[in-house]
């Protein structure tokens, strides 16, 4: 087991919606490296496969499971590696090491390359190393507890399908002099499409961000600009939000 390493403990969640067999698959593979637990939304299980699940719930979309997962991550855990149960992981073990190497430095938010992402800046770049982004796609990714303290429990009232909640994520490590970090050293697999309408969670994104704050807003406006989702746009929208900032405190 390598779950708890050089200062910090990594539970696993995965979390599924009628991915039964990958879901299991993964938790299956997690498991020899890490404490893991596979919570279900809402997906017609079979018999056998109930031995499994940790947790099963109704259809409580993206944002729903983020909050159990929440709920469930006890205080004894300092990072957390949520994954979506569409995803191919080959090397869980390597993913599982990496994470513990990488979070020596002053990592916020990370996650491993993928092919055929719909976000450019989580594709792999054969760069072999870490680059940093504004923020990281949420079908899989490492957050420290901390954050998930400043962004749990979501209002599934506002924001159920979770467009967004990973621009916050970024928003977080930015704030909090982190780093947001796409690996090209470790590739997952995550398919193009989703379940859900596209314009109904875009609505529910802009409604949750309503209630955030003017820095985190702009945060969010920049960094879905497809140029500025890479190093330069961290840097730039670091340098505008901190100007808003000293720009504010002035007018007071």
């Amino acid at each position: 087991m390598v779950g708890n390493q050089n200062g910090i403990k990594l539970k696993t969640v995965i979390v599924n919606h009628n991915c039964n067999k990958n879901a299991i698959l993964l938790k299956k593979k997690f498991s020899l490296f890490s404490e893991a637990l596979l919570i279900d939304s809402g997906s017609d299980i079979e018999e056998s496969e109930i031995v499994y699940f940790d947790f099963r719930l109704d259809n409580v979309y993206y944002n729903g499971l983020l909050n159990k997962t929440y709920e469930i991550l006890s205080d004894d855990y300092t990072h957390l590696l949520f994954i979506t149960s569409d995803v191919t992981v080959h090397d869980c073990e390597g993913l599982i090491s990496r994470i513990h190497e990488v979070y020596q430095k002053d990592i916020g938010v990370y996650a491993p390359s993928a092919k055929h992402s719909t976000h450019s800046q989580m594709n792999n770049h054969e760069t072999l190393g870490l680059r940093k982004v504004t923020f990281t796609e949420g079908f899989c990714f490492v957050t420290p507890k901390t954050f998930l303290n400043q962004i749990c429990p979501i209002d599934l009232s506002l924001n159920k399908i979770g467009h967004g909640v990973d621009i916050y994520f970024g928003y977080l490590s930015m704030v909090n002099k982190k780093f947001a970090v796409v690996d090209d050293k470790i590739i997952v697999n995550h398919p193009h499409g989703s379940g859900y309408n596209d314009k109904e969670a875009r609505v529910q994104r802009d409604n949750w961000f309503r209630t955030k704050s003017k820095q985190a807003r702009l945060f969010h406006y920049l960094a879905s600009l497809d140029f500025l989702k890479n190093a330069f746009g961290f840097y730039l929208i670091l340098f505008l939000m901190n100007f808003v900032s000293v720009k504010k405190v002035e007018n007071l």
